[in-house]
């Protein structure tokens, strides 16, 4: 077996997927060749430590800790907004709201005259509904 061929079957070895002749062979070139010995050692190494790697071990109080850290931010905050933002925010809405509603009223008040209120102009009296005709009867023409 040469050095090329047991690199390339090198990570199929340590997984076990080898064949019975195939793994004997390989076996048989890693006690002869030392340059093949030391990267199958190496690769060992590594995936030892990316299996250590791979398990992590979770902090129990981490959720604690950011969520009084969390809370401990919106107090700073609350407490940094003075007592006149507080205040001065609802009551500017509450005019605001008022103000509008005003408007409101004024401009509906706007839109008739005050003065003639009761009279009926002239065109409106000259209408006379029961002289038009129906839309059904011009449509049987």
């Amino acid at each position: 077996m040469n050095c090329q061929l047991c690199q390339e079957i090198l990570e199929a070895y340590q997984e076990g997927k080898l064949p019975a002749g195939m793994m004997t062979q390989l076996e048989s070139h890693l006690e002869t060749c030392d340059s093949c010995k030391k990267l199958s050692e190496i690769q060992l190494l590594a995936n030892r430590v990316i299996k250590l790697e791979k398990e992590t071990d979770s902090d129990p109080f981490l959720a604690t800790r950011v969520m009084a850290h969390i809370e401990r931010f919106e107090d700073e905050r609350l407490k940094a907004s003075s007592l006149g933002v507080r205040i001065l925010r609802p009551a500017l809405i509450t005019m605001s709201l008022a103000a509008a509603v005003l408007f409101g009223i004024m401009l509906g008040n706007l839109s008739r005259p005050a003065g003639n209120a009761g009279m009926v102009p002239v065109e409106f009296a000259l209408i006379n509904d029961a002289s038009l005709e129906s839309v059904d009867f011009l449509s049987l023409e």
